[in-house]
């Protein structure tokens, strides 16, 4: 018997997965991708009226059960959604419909936690979160999965939002998590700082990162924005970024640095590519910088686990099963 189309909802998702679930089920897609066993597609994108827009992103993994996916979402001024159609990459039979907000999140989140695992310092334990919106409670999640922490110093340009967000947060963790005065405060002894935010403009420099050993950059996918100044590059010994595709349509920080002509990057390493040849923080680095701009397999990752542990614990409201007969008599 075919097995049913399922739709899941945030609920779902969340009841099924936690982050250190999505950090080992991407890190495990990554791997795949550095051996040619997955791809993504580059991202669409159309903006209309004041500021709205719409996104998809696509991937596959090949080989035995094996899936293909899209990510689609509408962003405007008055709200949004998402989706993430999941497909068998064998038979081309939708399996799933899925609301991605909180898987999103979760991938957002995934990505710095497997790049951190692979780039920081193994004793690093000292770290600042720039940045106090809905993305920054897994991105702190995602730091604590993976390194030893004892304190975490949280910065944002508005008091009040960052002693909300150290109050949502209090009692969660073993280590300190402290709302921080200012920049300098929050980033002064941070091994790791991981910038999470909606900045224009480079707000973060050299200096400022003094301590830094590993830089997680998440904030600005957009080729109008950027979170780091062009010096901090000078400090780096390795430049790392989950989609080189992505990176250079959207991250205004590395076009600056490397060119946005189309020619190559020397320096710049993919994620990916890395884990698969086991390849992780060089001895000599002063700085690693870890530059994520989204990318159609991070969410393929997660909508692949919740799909399989949904589908065994029976969860989602099951569909009528797409089946090849069906399609037929549906063209017929």
């Amino acid at each position: 018997m075919a097995d049913a189309l399922r739709y899941l909802t945030e609920r779902d998702v969340v009841s099924v997965l936690d982050i250190h679930g999505a950090i080992d089920a991407l890190q495990a897609m990554l791997v795949a991708q550095g051996n040619e066993q997955a791809r993504n597609l580059p991202k669409a994108l159309a903006t209309w009226g004041d500021g709205s827009s719409m996104h998809a992103l696509g991937s596959v993994q090949t080989g035995a059960g094996g899936y293909a996916g899209f990510k689609t979402w509408v962003h405007t001024k008055t709200g949004g959604g998402s989706l993430f159609s999941l497909f068998d990459a064998s038979t081309g039979l939708l399996r799933a419909i899925i609301e991605a907000r909180a898987l999103g999140m979760l991938r957002t989140a995934a990505i710095s936690g497997v790049a951190t695992r692979a780039l920081a310092p193994e004793g690093a334990s000292h770290a600042a979160l720039v940045g106090t919106g809905p993305q920054a409670v897994t991105q702190l999640a995602a730091l604590a999965a993976v390194r030893p922490l004892r304190r975490v110093r949280v910065y944002s340009p508005t008091p009040e939002k960052r002693q909300a967000f150290v109050a949502s947060v209090a009692g969660k963790y073993a280590f300190d998590i402290e709302a921080s005065p200012s920049l300098e405060h929050a980033l002064g002894g941070a091994e790791i700082v991981t910038l999470i935010t909606r900045a224009v403009d480079p707000f973060v420099d050299a200096a400022l990162l003094a301590d830094c050993r590993h830089l997680n950059a998440l904030g600005a996918i957009l080729p109008a924005k950027a979170e780091f100044a062009q010096d901090v590059f000078e400090r780096a010994g390795m430049v790392v970024v989950d989609d080189l595709e992505n990176a250079r349509r959207g991250s205004r920080e590395l076009r600056e640095r490397y060119g946005a002509d189309g020619t190559p990057w020397p320096g710049v390493s993919v994620l990916g590519s890395l884990l698969a040849s086991g390849q992780t923080r060089l001895a000599d680095a002063r700085l690693t910088i870890f530059k994520g701009m989204g990318m159609g397999l991070s969410d393929l990752a997660m909508a692949r686990v919740v799909y399989e542990r949904a589908r065994d614990q029976g969860l989602g409201v099951a569909l009528p099963p797409q089946t090849r007969e069906n399609l037929l008599l549906a063209q017929s």
